[in-house]
C-alpha cells in the first residue's frame, strides 16, 4: 500500500513538472548538466546490486597531495567521483589498466576490484558519492601481493 501511494505521488509530481521541462531554455535561471550516468565503473565493469538493507548515502570531499599515491583499496558498494581540481591517475591492480581524469570529469569508481589513485603535479580535490548502508565501510584496504594490507592514508578512498 505505501508503495502504491509513493508511485501515485511520483506520477503526479512528474506530470506537474513536465511543462517546466518543456519550457526550459538557455535563459532559465537554473541550468543542469549530467556529469555521469552509468551502470559501470571506469574500467567498463558493470555494477552488481546495491547493498541490501537501509540505504545510506555518503558524500566526501577528498584532497590528495601532489604525487601522493593512495593505498591499494576496494569499495564494497557503487560510488562515483567528480574531480574538482588537479589530475588523478587511476590504476587497477589485477590488470594494470589505467585511466587519467582531470578537473571537471566524473567517473564511476571500481566496486569490489582493488585499485588506487595517484595525484599529478598539483593537489587533487575529489567529491565522492557512496551508496552504501549504515555501518558499511566506504573503503577496504587491500594488499599489494597477498600479504598484509598497505597502511591507509587515513581517508575513505
Amino acid at each position: 500500500m505505501p508503495t502504491t501511494r509513493f508511485l501515485a505521488t511520483a506520477h503526479v509530481v512528474a506530470l506537474c513538472l513536465a511543462p517546466c521541462a518543456v519550457q526550459a531554455d538557455d535563459t532559465s535561471p537554473v541550468q543542469s548538466e549530467t556529469l555521469l550516468n552509468t551502470g559501470a565503473s571506469w574500467d567498463g565493469a558493470e555494477y552488481g546490486h546495491y547493498p541490501a538493507g537501509k540505504p545510506e548515502l555518503s558524500v566526501l570531499r577528498i584532497t590528495i597531495a601532489p604525487h601522493a599515491a593512495l593505498a591499494w583499496h576496494a569499495h564494497p558498494m557503487p560510488n562515483a567521483a567528480v574531480v574538482l581540481s588537479g589530475t588523478l591517475h587511476l590504476q587497477k591492480q589485477a590488470t594494470g589498466e589505467q585511466k587519467t581524469v582531470t578537473r571537471g570529469q566524473a567517473f564511476g569508481e571500481l566496486a569490489g576490484a582493488t585499485h588506487r589513485g595517484i595525484a599529478g603535479n598539483e593537489p587533487v580535490e575529489l567529491l565522492v558519492f557512496y551508496a552504501g548502508r549504515p555501518g558499511m565501510p566506504l573503503s577496504l584496504p587491500r594488499s599489494v601481493s597477498g600479504g598484509q594490507p598497505e597502511p591507509s592514508a587515513g581517508v575513505a578512498q
